[in-house]
């Protein structure tokens, strides 16, 4: 019996092998292009004015070439047979959302190019990298290159990658064993090698992180300055928001940031030999309770006098706050991340948010934080410091795509106007990378990527969520084609075939061990 036991396990293991070396062998699918090239006249549409707000109803917009031709009052030009028409009648133009904080993988095109398509965003800030080894799960600048070259030559889809960011900068603890030592930026020499291989490599800028040293933010601030790149990301625990903004950091990302700066122990929590390691659930209560809205206010005139912008990455705290509601744990698009980050990160993290327990009074922290960065995004925007809309896409419960959607609505509910959310996604996105003249606005000359939509977003801005049609680098796709695209990406991601790639790539991915261990 137990000689039968053995040999039917040995089998059973040897098909197990069999089929997962098969299966990593197999290449992956690549998504549909289903997008009608050509050119295209857009008739009788409402053209949404990002830039003032505005709406000019009853308007022709002509595409060639995947750039915008002519915008003029319908019925003007007769019937042109080169072009092909879009019934525009009852529908609004508007321009590609842009999504500027994600974090893309190798599996991008199985798992959030699709997604990214089909919910009409057309252009990513990804703010993440690899050191000086390509990595078998992060996207690296090569591969973000490769996918806009690909797409140059109406190979895709995929979105626009606009900015290139290096690796993350921590400290040190985040780079693996084996790697130069360089990359852990302890003194001037390794800061000095550490910027001139991330714009040797085609980087924008330089993502810092939570755990860098005061003194070596200085040192890198001085020297990506000194060799023209910028630093984008996390504000590190030990540096004041007034030493950020007098680097000149070009952003700032998630909704922490006020949190942090606000309350009246900012100071000495800053001043920690390891602020990180006593960022517990006592310091964030005192975050809430001991709040200095005087202080706050005079911080946000300061960032709104600076070039420094706001990526608020609303969701990242919203997940924390609705953590308990089954509803929300049982979001239907769950169908499009793959089991693996479902099971082991998204549920897991989930359920430690679910967990918290509320203090004395009854009182949950996780709402209470999330309202309050609520209040801080509308006081931000009031006081003039500018804003961008980003995601941290593939986080928990930020699904990619729809995630821009869901936090144009949070923009909203924190004191945003609709017309200033869609500016923080169209226009405003476009400025910050430099890219006004191509991209972020419906008007002649620019890029022809528009996304059709059943109902006006200054209106509401969850109408941006109707979308009938997206031109997107000189194709069209209809209801039916980007219906294509979600269908594909449920497959990808409940397919054994991409998750194993997915299980293997992680494993075999040296950040990601680091990660994990820490």
């Amino acid at each position: 019996m137990f000689k039968k036991l053995l040999r039917s396990t040995f089998v059973l293991v040897v098909l197990v092998l069999f089929t997962a070396v098969g299966l990593l062998l197999w290449p992956l699918p690549e998504p549909p292009r289903n997008g009608l090239a050509g050119n295209f006249h857009i008739r009788n549409v409402a053209v949404v004015d990002v830039r003032t707000g505005s709406v000019r109803r009853n308007m022709d917009v002509v595409l060639r070439d995947g750039r915008i031709a002519s915008v003029h009052p319908a019925g003007l030009s007769g019937a042109d047979t080169a072009l092909i028409p879009i019934d525009g009648s009852g529908k609004y133009v508007i321009p590609g959302l842009w999504d500027m904080h994600t974090h893309s993988l190798k599996i991008a095109p199985q798992y959030m190019h699709p997604l990214f398509i089909a919910n009409g965003v057309t252009g990513v800030r990804d703010m993440s990298g690899c050191l000086s080894e390509p990595d078998s799960l992060f996207a690296c600048i090569d591969d973000r290159r490769a996918w806009n070259d690909a797409l140059g030559k109406g190979d895709g889809p995929s979105p626009r990658y606009v900015l290139q960011s290096s690796f993350q900068i921590n400290g040190g603890g985040e780079v693996p064993e084996g790697f130069p030592a360089f990359f852990k930026a302890r003194d001037a020499a390794e800061v000095r090698q550490l910027v001139a291989f991330h714009r040797a490599a085609g980087a924008d800028f330089l993502k810092t992180y939570s755990e860098l040293s005061p003194g070596a933010y200085r040192i890198l601030a001085d020297e990506s300055r000194r060799q023209g790149l910028d630093l984008a990301g996390h504000r590190p625990l030990g540096v004041s928001l007034q030493q950020m903004l007098a680097a000149g950091q070009r952003s700032v990302e998630h909704p922490r940031l006020f949190l942090q700066e606000c309350y009246v122990g900012a100071a000495e929590f800053r001043a920690l030999a390891d602020p990180l390691a006593a960022y517990d659930a006592d310091l964030r209560w005192s975050m809430l309770d001991d709040h200095d809205a005087v202080r706050c206010a005079e911080l946000m005139a300061a960032m709104a006098d600076s070039d420094t912008w706001w990526t608020p990455t609303l969701q990242v705290l919203q997940m924390g706050a609705l953590a308990s509601d089954p509803d929300f744990r049982a979001d239907p698009r769950l169908k499009y991340i793959p089991w693996l980050f479902r099971r082991l990160m998204w549920a897991p993290d989930a359920d430690r948010a679910a967990a918290q327990a509320p203090d004395a009074s009854g009182r949950e922290l996780y709402p209470n934080l999330y309202r309050m960065a609520l209040g801080h995004v509308g006081q931000a925007h009031a006081a003039g410091v500018k804003i961008l809309a980003g995601t941290d896409a593939g986080d928990t419960y930020v699904f990619p795509g729809f995630g821009i959607h869901d936090e144009l609505v949070e923009l909203v509910r924190g004191g945003l106007s609709p017309a200033a959310a869609l500016r923080s996604a169209t226009l405003d996105a476009a400025g910050f990378a430099g890219r006004e003249a191509d991209y972020g606005s419906v008007a002649i000359g620019k890029s022809g990527d528009l996304l059709l939509l059943d109902a006006s977003p200054l209106d509401d801005i969850a109408h941006t969520r109707s979308l009938a049609g997206l031109f997107f680098n000189g194709a069209y796709y209809d209801r039916d084609a980007l219906d294509d695209l979600l269908e594909f990406a449920a497959e990808q991601a409940g397919s054994l075939h991409v998750n194993v790639h997915l299980f293997r790539d992680a494993v075999m991915s040296p950040l990601f061990r680091v990660q994990v261990a820490d």
